[in-house]
């Protein structure tokens, strides 16, 4: 007991509550500018010389993790549904484009806005079936519809089948950087705007309570396909990108279960049902894994396992969260802890007798 006041005293004197309090709150006045600031910083590692190799693609990478990772919190942190087939979505979309690049000479700027598209419409179709399920039923669901649409595409001819496609005249390194950065800056604003406007309060109704959520009168099923539908835009945009970007693409790849996995460890691990994030534990956890490919090839899954254990254990609201509630302690302090301890002592006068005479 000694020792885990001490550890907490310690931590308080390093970073004080109301410190980080302040930071929240800084961020949350500011959340527009610091989006901008965000972007433009995002936007200078090519003008400042960074045009290709290794860490080019790994910035690009970051980014389309990001975008995977918000994407699957649309679902899964803000509304509550944790969805395991994704990457269908991301499938579907680097299919669309490989195809109608590849063989239907489509412009890549139009293959890749269709590939967006059908992604959503397939989200619509396959949400009408699905959204009816909740918790671990519809979670196994979507698994279910991962598989199935990776099985499709190894058995149709126009996607490669099992050999894939490979594509050879696609933009450069540069272009697919400042393509997946605009993605994300794009989907990361739409998502701070949805979540002060009455369709994020109703998808936050829905994770907490969707009961007494239908019972107020929502259309849950219509908030819950539009999220999915939006889940699946900037999925299939991503996976509409990326099937050039790695110049490549078969089942393996395009519905890969690995990243299936990685991409809701990233949003759990920085704070799933936030804006900020998804991203952050996108680039850290893309980072360490990173390192790991680097000097320790084949530990990779390890790392991803150990990281969703210590997350769901350790840290269940994620870094963000969990510093949200670590910030929040001040401000119990100064209302909720003193307001109580006023009301403690009213009550002790009211049932006191009057002059302090026994009865």
């Amino acid at each position: 007991m000694s020792t885990e006041t001490d550890d907490s005293g310690t931590l308080k004197s390093i970073f004080p509550p109301d410190q980080v309090d302040r930071v929240f709150r800084t961020c949350d006045d500011h959340g527009w500018k610091l989006l901008i600031a965000s972007a433009v910083v995002g936007a200078l590692p090519p003008v400042l010389g960074l045009q290709s190799g290794y860490y080019m693609t790994v910035l690009s990478e970051m980014y389309l993790f990001a975008i995977l990772a918000l994407s699957w919190d649309i679902v899964g942190g803000q509304t509550g549904y944790p969805s395991f087939g994704n990457m269908a979505f991301f499938g579907i979309g680097a299919y669309t484009t490989a195809i109608l690049v590849k063989d239907f000479a489509v412009a890549f700027p139009a293959a890749f806005l269709v590939a967006g598209l059908v992604a959503t419409v397939f989200a619509l179709v396959i949400g009408i079936i699905v959204l009816r399920l909740r918790g671990h039923y519809f979670a196994i669901a979507t698994l279910g519809v991962l598989l199935a649409a990776q099985q499709v595409s190894r058995n149709l001819d126009i996607t490669g089948g099992a050999s894939g496609k490979i594509l050879l005249e696609t933009p450069s390194g540069t272009e697919f950087y400042y393509l997946f950065l605009g993605v994300l800056v794009v989907e990361a604003a739409v998502v701070y705007y949805l979540s002060s406007t009455r369709f994020g309060f109703v998808l936050n109704a829905i994770r907490d309570d969707e009961g007494k959520a239908t019972a107020m009168g929502f259309n849950t099923t219509y908030y819950k396909t539009a999220a999915w539908m939006l889940a699946a835009l900037f999925t299939g945009f991503a996976g509409g990108a990326y099937s050039l970007f790695n110049t490549f693409i078969d089942p393996q790849t395009a519905y890969n279960g690995a990243w299936n996995v990685e991409l809701i460890a990233m949003a759990l691990l920085g704070g799933s049902g936030t804006v900020v994030g998804p991203i952050i534990g996108a680039f850290g956890l893309h980072t360490v894994i990173e390192i790991v490919e680097s000097y320790a090839v084949g530990w990779q899954l390890v790392l991803l396992g150990l990281s969703v254990i210590v997350t769901v254990i350790a840290i269940p609201e994620g870094l963000v969260g969990s510093l949200r509630q670590y910030a929040s302690q001040m401000e119990y302090y100064k209302h909720g802890g003193m307001a109580a301890a006023d009301g403690e002592a009213d009550s002790d006068e009211e049932t006191s007798p009057a002059g302090g005479d026994s009865p």
